[in-house]
C-alpha cells in the first residue's frame, strides 16, 4: 500500500494541467474539494479505487480537478449512475458530488430513493441556495436564515427544503453537515460518511460569494455549531430533536446528526463473463476518450 505523502501527492497532482478550474474565486467549492483530497488521503485511499461522479452545474466541475476514474452525466442524475457503478463493481469506494439544485430540485427522486435504498454510496451535497452556473437564480434550498415568516411564498418560489429532515424521514442511515469554510472539519465528517456501510450524505454549506450575498463566509461562521460530543446519533428521535434545538437558536448543526448502520445482504458484483466480452472490440470506444 502507498503511504500517505505518496497517496497526497497522488490526490494533490490534479487535473488541472487539462481542466482550468473555472470557478469563481473564494467559492466554496474549493473548500470542499480541499477537503475531499485530506479524507481520501487521510483513509489511505487511491485514485484506482475510488469511483467519482460530478454532478451539473459549478459543483459538478469538482470532479474534473481530482484524479481517478469518474464520470460526468445529465442533471439530477448523479445518484443514478452512483448506483450504477457501485452495483457493476461493489469494491469500488463511489462518492457522488453534485449541488442542491441538482439533487434537490431535479434529481430528488434518486435522492429519496437512494436514502431508502441504502448503498454503500457517498453523497456530498455542495449547497449554496442558487443555481450559480444559470446566474444565481433561486434553488429548492434558498432562504436559509431568512425570516420565512415573513416572506411570501409562490410556485414560482415555495418554502426551503431542508436536506437533513428529508433524509432522515426518506430512510437515511448517515446524515451529516459540514461548512467548506472549514476545510478540515469538512475531511473529518466525509472520512466518517466513507466509512459508513451505507448511504451516507453530507450537506456542504459551499458559499456562493457571486449570486449569494445572504449567506456568506462571515454568515455561515456565525450561525453555523459544532454538534455537542454527547449527542447520540445513533437514536432517531435524538437526531430530529438537535435539528429542533439547533433551528430555535438559529444555529446549523455541524458534523455527524444521525449514524445507525442497517442490516442489510452483502452486495455482489454484476456478472461479467471474460470469455464472452474476450471477442468485443474496445479500441473504437476508448480511442474516443484519447
Amino acid at each position: 500500500m502507498a503511504t500517505k505523502p505518496a497517496i497526497a501527492k497522488i490526490w494533490e497532482e490534479n487535473a488541472t494541467p487539462r481542466h482550468r478550474i473555472q470557478w469563481c474565486p473564494g467559492c466554496g467549492d474549493f473548500g470542499v474539494l480541499a477537503g475531499v483530497k485530506m479524507a481520501l488521503t487521510q483513509l489511505e485511499l487511491t485514485p484506482s479505487g475510488v469511483f467519482l461522479i460530478g454532478g451539473i452545474g459549478c459543483s459538478g466541475q469538482i470532479r474534473n480537478y481530482l484524479n481517478g476514474n469518474g464520470f460526468h452525466g445529465t442533471h439530477g442524475g448523479a445518484l443514478a449512475y452512483a448506483l450504477g457503478v457501485k452495483m457493476a463493481n461493489p469494491e469500488l469506494q463511489v462518492i457522488a458530488m453534485a449541488g442542491d439544485g441538482d439533487t434537490l430540485a431535479i434529481g430528488m427522486e434518486n435522492f429519496v430513493h437512494a436514502c431508502r435504498r441504502n448503498a454503500e454510496i457517498v453523497l456530498i451535497i455542495m449547497n449554496n441556495g442558487v443555481y450559480g452556473l444559470t446566474k444565481g437564480q433561486n434553488s429548492p434550498t434558498a432562504g436559509l436564515g431568512r425570516d420565512l415568516s415573513q416572506m411570501e411564498f409562490s410556485e414560482e418560489s415555495p418554502p426551503p427544503v431542508d436536506p437533513l429532515r428529508l433524509a432522515l424521514v426518506s430512510g437515511a442511515t448517515f446524515a451529516a453537515q459540514s461548512f467548506s469554510g472549514d476545510p478540515k472539519h469538512a475531511a473529518e465528517v466525509y472520512i466518517e460518511a466513507i466509512k459508513h456501510p451505507g448511504f451516507a450524505m453530507v450537506n456542504d454549506f459551499s458559499p456562493c460569494v457571486t449570486y449569494n450575498k445572504f449567506n456568506t463566509y462571515e454568515w455561515f461562521r456565525e450561525h453555523g455549531e459544532h454538534i455537542p460530543e454527547g449527542h447520540d446519533a445513533s437514536d432517531f428521535k435524538k437526531a430530529w430533536a438537535l435539528l429542533d434545538e439547533f433551528e430555535a437558536r438559529g444555529k446549523l448543526p455541524l458534523g455527524v446528526v444521525y449514524r445507525h448502520p442497517r442490516a442489510k445482504k452483502e452486495a455482489k458484483r454484476l456478472p461479467m463473463w471474460p470469455e464472452e466480452l474476450k471477442p468485443v472490440d474496445l479500441e473504437p470506444m476508448i480511442k474516443a476518450f484519447r
